[in-house]
């Protein structure tokens, strides 16, 4: 449960991240850097401390708007007036256009009887939004029964990994693989209730975390109103969009958009964009714009950060990411580990990624918009390392960043007991947030929001909490609410992935969990489940961060780093044989004493695992030839400083 000291400890971490990101963001007058950033920028052009405009949308100098689109607005086809349009445009004119690959008649795609005159007979057996993947194969799948049939059983559809990580988290299944879904489906079953299962996870994952999968409609806040199904990424939603769409056509790429209204919320994909959402506590709201709140994206403020080489180059997520990932392949990802298939290799190195060519002087290009790829240089010292060829991620070396969100506390609250809560209402779910908004308004915030002061509604008025079941609309009692313990971005800590290969790391699932009834009664105080093989649910899993720099680490960011090899932040006495950290292990949990950041101990045994198969923290060799650079590491890393400062 979150007592006081839980929450003061939440505080105080708040407090020390504001003081460390001041420290970061400076930003001064006319829009100009700080010396100190001056200096980084000059040294580092991909360092995480700049601070550079963002495409599509003004920097962040002397504007604090997130731009209607992210990259460029997807281009606007050709629109030809619809075929037989019938009776429905004397109430909907401003749909009488449809792309021209798609101007059919309107009860193609939407059924209903467009000969009718009022509204009832019009609207019978209507279909709203005919990329729903309930009745894709009457609508989309008509002419596009292949790619029908395979986003229905595709990851975006039926969120196999999210589902099954976080049932073996909690103890409720014994290996990740898929054994349940979003829909029940060839075999499958869907997850279950917790009035089935009796587990909490099932409950979190159903009525908070399962919102964003492709059979639901998307929330309506900034940034992440969108359709169901197909019509969520090939109908293109602006982020500022209200209410409907603005544009009644279809896309074949809506870019970054349409991605991020899912991927979002320190999930992968914000970050390829540069954004990094904020702790919920009030204390940072900051900085205020003509005496209000800064605007919000996808439920909350953002810190702004250095994005994506790829997309500052112009790119969007389908150059990388191919159709077989995106639509899926047709068959259900059963399997616990990412599907994610390309590599940096195949457009950098090999050419064989599907959205590459090689010119006629064998220089590799991208098919879309014929961009030249840079091709990896094997004559770079860092490339010359064999180890480094051949059990190195390039995410490890060239990621300027990653979330790294550490203690995930988590209170089924069935009370009313709001007040506590207003000061952190800022927290990423939007069910909890319309719930605070309701009742506590902007009560506890230092300034009104963009859109003014909402009142407080009367405490003998406040209902109890109900949240929403995502996959079956049912209502059930209390809402989920969370916190962290703390959230840092910098020096991602290193691991191995499923393949052995040396990748960044990220916290997840290191939940803590309380449940509080109606009643007032505790039913659940600071659990800290076990996984489905019995090891404390802490974890850290592999991840791929999208903040990609064309310069790399440098060498003693791994190679004497007691935050690389897993230890956490801290100092490493000169013999390597004392460690001190920086950060108190954690004592306010029953039965657990651990810091968060922490994956193994000085003598190398294990703190923190993983859920992905074969994954986890670095082995013994591993870390001791890291905390252990040889002579020939100091005499290569030597004359790679050499190099770069241009002497002899």
């Amino acid at each position: 449960m979150l007592n006081p000291f839980n929450r003061n400890f939440i505080l105080l971490s708040s407090i020390a991240l504001i003081s460390c990101a001041a420290a970061v963001f400076v930003v001064v007058g006319g829009g100009k850097l700080s010396p100190v950033q001056a200096a980084s920028e000059n040294f580092f052009p991909d360092n995480i401390h700049s601070v550079s405009p963002m495409p599509g949308g003004p920097g962040i100098q002397g504007d604090l708007r997130y731009p209607g689109w992210w990259g460029s607005e997807p281009d606007k086809p050709h629109l030809r007036v619809c075929a037989s349009p019938g009776q429905c445009v004397q109430c909907h004119p401003e749909n009488r256009s449809m792309d021209a690959s798609h101007a059919v008649s309107c009860i193609m795609c939407h059924g209903g009887n467009s000969s009718a005159e009022g509204k009832d007979e019009a609207h019978k057996s209507l279909i709203s939004d005919p990329g729903d993947l309930e009745v894709v194969e009457k609508t989309c799948g008509k002419c596009h029964p292949d790619e029908a049939g395979r986003v229905r059983r595709s990851a975006m559809a039926l969120a196999p990994r999210i589902i099954n990580h976080t049932r073996f988290a909690f103890g409720a299944q014994r290996t990740p693989d898929a054994a349940f879904l979003t829909k029940a489906i060839d075999g499958i079953p869907q997850v279950p209730s917790y009035e089935e299962s009796k587990s909490l996870g099932d409950d979190l994952l159903r009525r908070s975390c399962l919102r964003c999968h492709l059979f639901t409609n998307g929330s309506t806040r900034t940034g992440e109103l969108r359709g169901r199904g197909c019509s969520a990424c090939h109908v293109p939603y602006p982020n500022d969009a209200v209410n409907k769409k603005e544009r009644h056509f279809l896309v074949r790429d809506g870019g970054a958009t349409v991605c991020l209204k899912c991927h979002n919320s320190n999930h992968v994909g914000p970050d390829f964009v540069g954004l990094f959402e904020k702790d919920y506590n009030r204390g940072f709201r900051s900085p205020f714009v003509n005496g209000k709140l800064a605007p919000t994206i996808y439920g909350s403020e953002q810190h702004r950060l250095s994005s994506d080489v790829h997309f500052r180059g112009g790119m969007t997520c389908s150059d990388c990411h191919t159709l077989d990932e995106i639509h899926g392949k047709g068959e259900i990802p059963t399997g616990a580990i990412s599907g994610v298939a390309i590599s940096c290799g195949g457009c950098h190195i090999a050419g064989d990624h599907p959205g590459v060519v090689k010119g006629a002087n064998g220089q590799l290009k991208l098919l879309k918009g014929d961009r030249t790829i840079p091709s990896w240089d094997p004559e770079l010292i860092p490339h010359k390392v064999e180890v480094h060829r051949k059990r190195l991620r390039c995410s490890a070396c060239h990621a300027a960043w990653s979330f790294q969100d550490y203690g995930f506390h988590l209170m089924l609250e069935e009370r009313s007991d709001y007040w506590k809560w207003a000061p952190t209402a800022a927290q990423n779910d939007p069910q909890v947030q319309e719930l605070l908004t309701k009742t506590v308004g902007t009560f506890a915030e230092l300034m009104p929001p963009q859109s003014g002061n909402i009142p407080a509604l009367p405490q003998d008025k406040w209902p109890l909490p109900e949240a929403k079941d995502w996959l079956d609309g049912s209502i059930g009692p209390g809402a989920w609410f969370r916190g962290f313990s703390y959230r840092r971005w910098s020096d991602p800590p290193l691991g191995k992935d499923s393949k052995g290969m040396i990748s960044v790391m990220r916290p997840k699932y290191q939940y803590v969990v309380s449940h509080v009834d109606r009643d007032d009664n505790l039913l659940t105080d600071r659990w800290a489940p076990r996984t489905g093989s019995g090891e404390l649910a802490f974890l850290f899993n592999p991840y791929a961060p999208h903040t990609i720099g064309s310069r790399g680490r440098a060498c003693h960011d791994c190679h004497g780093s007691a935050k690389a090899v897993g230890f956490g932040e801290g100092f490493l006495g000169t013999n390597k044989d004392v460690f001190v950290p920086l950060t108190r292990p954690e004592t306010r949990v029953p039965g657990v004493f651990i810091r968060w950041d922490a994956m193994l101990t000085l003598d190398g045994e294990i703190l923190q695992s993983s859920s992905t198969p074969g994954a986890g923290p670095l082995d013994r060799a591993t870390v001791h030839r890291l905390l252990n650079p040889s002579r020939r590491h100091k005499a290569t890393w030597g004359k790679y400083l050499r190099d770069m400062a241009g002497y002899p």
